[in-house]
């Protein structure tokens, strides 16, 4: 093979030389020119959080159900239905997994199925693609990627989880991360669909952090993505505040999901304020607070009890049921027939 030799004072177009040639940039265009060739702005995906053709991460600690909402969310697209409050504009959604075995995959789309009735008709609007195993580096795995989607017309594409894809790259070199950002765009725009990935916090208490320093690594996981959803955990048991950060839709104000099995609900019984923070948790009542606010002096049914428990006192359903095995193995408390009194 012959090699070019150059001279000292010739310029080198090393990625010419190389055969790696981008294709052409557009041109230059004048205010006029460009008011010309305005386009109308793709369907949001998500009303007032993501348009189609944009990036947008969830963001979360370890075990925040990040999974669970990424289902719910591409089922939720696929069915046309609300997603956290927030309207859907129906298309075909792709869940691509890398973490979760088929089976457990199948059994959580049931599961949220049968939790929310009026998502109906997705069997040909919902896909998942299950990868679990062949994780690498996603410049690696993105052509094979391409190649299988260019199939297809999906308007959303959901990759779970980020970590999964980082092969050698460290997650906390901006370098290393905006290179693993382009291989996500360049899935965005090869397919026209929006690309949704999931990434987890840093150690360490969140809640002293600003919204967008929460997640782990490099700062380039928060600069490049057009909307990042953070899941910040509330005082209150089972409890997250969700903060919008937003580069092409006017600010959300923050509003508080519970988990509720399998789903997180969106509520406004909790005040988005109250973040959990280390030398602020929430404190465990005094059984006698307890048996106040959620019995009373008359014998109460156990959801009245539980609805009672999560109002007042920002209590989970596990943490109530707790108390209420408790006080009844102590015989402060009777049962019978699912109603709870005091004796």
């Amino acid at each position: 093979m012959d090699f070019p030799i150059y001279t000292p004072h010739q310029q080198v177009d090393i990625a010419v030389d190389l055969g790696l040639v981008p294709p052409p940039l557009p041109p230059i265009l004048s205010l006029r020119e460009l008011a010309a060739q305005a386009a109308p702005a793709p369907p949001e995906l998500i009303h007032g959080i993501l348009h189609q053709g944009c990036k947008m991460i969830l963001g979360g600690t370890s075990k925040s159900n990040k999974t669970w909402a990424l289902l719910d969310l591409g089922l939720s697209v696929a069915a046309g239905a609300d997603w956290w409050g927030h309207r859907t504009t129906q298309g075909e959604t792709l869940y691509i997994n890398f973490e979760l075995p088929q089976w457990a995959i199948t059994d959580r789309v049931n599961t949220v199925c049968a939790a929310r009735p009026e998502i109906k008709n997705v069997g040909d609007t919902f896909h998942t693609w299950n990868l679990r195993g062949r994780n690498t580096d996603l410049a690696i795995l993105r052509p094979m990627l391409q190649a299988e989607l260019a199939r297809h017309s999906f308007k959303m594409i959901i990759l779970d989880p980020a970590y999964k894809l980082l092969g050698d790259r460290d997650e906390n070199s901006n370098g290393e991360i905006a290179s693993l950002m382009n291989e996500f765009e360049a899935i965005c725009q090869s397919t026209g669909a929006a690309v949704v990935i999931a990434h987890h916090f840093a150690k360490g208490d969140s809640g002293n952090k600003s919204a967008g320093d929460r997640l782990s690594g490099a700062g380039a996981w928060t600069r490049d993505p057009d909307a990042i959803l953070i899941l910040t955990p509330h005082e209150a048991e089972e409890a997250f505040v969700c903060t919008a950060i937003l580069r092409h839709h006017p600010r959300l104000p923050e509003f508080c999901l519970l988990w509720d099995y399998p789903l997180m609900t969106l509520t406004e019984s909790l005040d988005p304020t109250q973040i959990r923070r280390a030398q602020g948790r929430s404190k465990i009542c005094t059984d006698q607070e307890f048996i106040q606010a959620t019995i009373g002096t008359t014998p109460k049914a156990t959801k009245t009890i539980l609805d009672a428990a999560r109002s007042r006192l920002s209590m989970s359903r596990d943490t109530t049921y707790r108390y209420l095995r408790r006080l009844v193995a102590s015989d402060v408390l009777r049962t019978a027939d699912d109603v709870y009194w005091k004796p």
